[in-house]
């Protein structure tokens, strides 16, 4: 599967992607969580 890498500019929609839930392991979608506040927060290495 190839990935996809594009620069976000500010003003562009976020992509759309799924992740695990931290608290119960299901997968989320960030469609899902559309009208919540929500941050993401995507970091290299570790905390």
């Amino acid at each position: 599967m190839a990935r996809e890498s594009k620069v976000l500019k500010k003003g562009d929609g976020a992509p759309h992607f799924r992740l695990p839930d931290a608290a119960t392991g299901e997968e989320v979608s960030l469609s899902a969580l559309l009208g919540r506040p929500l941050l993401i927060y995507f970091g290299r290495g570790t905390w």
